[in-house]
């Protein structure tokens, strides 16, 4: 029998809703949400195409012998990880996590940390310094005069993006600075402002600061560092302009409010000041190299999905799939949406339940 239940995409931070289908304990389709008043009945191929990691599911807690998976069962597994944790003092352990935890899982990780002794947890925030101010919402980009995107908004946050076209619609001026020659938004955008390197990117933010004022909107997806970071907080703050980072998980910004978010260089530091190295639904070769990893420290990787990394671990513990969960994502905008639970795929401990067995 197919069953049709509520979630929120987990393919990035625009906070779409989206439907799952399933049968029989397996999902086999998704289905847009209609009365989600984000993205309104449509769903984009990343949000579409975010069931095919199930082709990749871990089925069991497992070691990893010679970079294969042998399976065992959740209790062996987490004595493992408890007699490598009881051998260690405390700054010796370093937690990442991801944007794709729920606020109610960083907060029980960050609670095991804190009662564990080390301050040495956070998550990849792909360049994205914490930032706290004020940002803008969906609707001020659907109501601005002109639209300054910094990344490709149009190829990876479609649904975003279609609030740049209603605003091009209402004739408002839309530019676009990246470091590619070429992207969908760029083809879309009024005017096509490209840069190589640092100083022709804050060239490329100079030029634009005569078209920016209150009723401007800017989107950015993609940033080098905190550094640049601030010349564009900078220039929203000097023109009045509302701005909108959209990042790269469905919880980044609730993450980036409890945790750190990390640089490449300040993860690699937490892996070589560690000898037990705990991960949390991410895959650190999306952004590490393997000689940054390989023999470092004991990797207990928490994990539903099978990857390059699984095999760099020592232990592999699944939790429960993003379908499975029930909690809040915090999306770009700052809207903190709760879910329930969307498939049931089997017997497994929650992240949540995991932590509290390490404590």
């Amino acid at each position: 029998m197919l069953e049709i239940k509520h979630t929120i995409c987990p393919s990035c931070s625009v906070g779409c809703g989206l439907n799952i289908v399933s049968k029989d304990g397996a999902v086999v389709g998704t289905y847009p949400y209609k009365r989600h008043p984000i993205n309104e009945g449509k769903n984009c191929s990343n949000g579409r195409g975010s069931i095919l990691q199930f082709e990749n599911k871990i089925n069991a807690p497992s070691l990893v012998q010679n970079g294969e998976l042998v399976e065992s069962d959740a209790d062996s597994i987490i004595a493992a990880i408890k007699k490598e944790l009881d051998a260690i003092d405390a700054s010796e352990l370093a937690i990442i996590c991801s944007d794709k935890n729920t606020n109610e899982e960083i907060d029980a990780i960050k609670k095991f940390a804190e009662d564990f002794g080390t301050d040495k947890i956070g998550f990849y925030g792909y360049n994205f310094p914490k930032f706290s101010g004020e940002i803008a919402n969906y609707n001020d980009i659907n109501n601005a005069k002109f639209i300054l995107a910094i990344g490709d908004i149009y190829g990876e946050n479609p649904l975003a993006a279609r609030r740049i076209v209603l605003a091009k619609d209402k004739e408002a001026k839309f530019f676009n600075i990246d470091d590619v020659e070429k992207s969908i938004t760029a083809l879309n955008a009024d005017e096509y402002i490209q840069f190589s390197d640092k100083a022709t990117f804050a060239d490329a933010i100079a030029s634009v600061k005569g078209e920016l004022n209150e009723e401007a909107v800017i989107v950015l997806n993609k940033i080098a560092d905190a550094e640049d970071f601030k010349l564009v907080e900078d220039l929203a703050s000097e023109t009045g302009a509302k701005l909108l980072p959209i990042l790269n998980g469905p919880n980044s910004k609730g993450a980036m409010d409890k945790i750190d978010p990390l640089t490449k260089d300040e993860i690699i530091d937490l892996i070589d000041g560690s000898k037990v190295l705990i991960v949390v639904n991410d895959n650190l070769l999306d952004y590490l190299s393997e000689s940054d990893i390989k023999g470092k420290a004991f990797i207990a990787n928490i994990s539903n999905f099978e990857d390059e990394f699984t095999k760099f671990s020592n232990v592999v513990l699944p939790g429960k799939a993003w379908v499975e969960k029930e909690g809040t994502f915090t999306n770009a905008e700052g809207l903190t949406q709760s879910f329930a639970a969307s498939a049931d795929l089997g017997e497994g401990l929650s992240e949540i339940e995991i932590f509290e067995k390490l404590a």
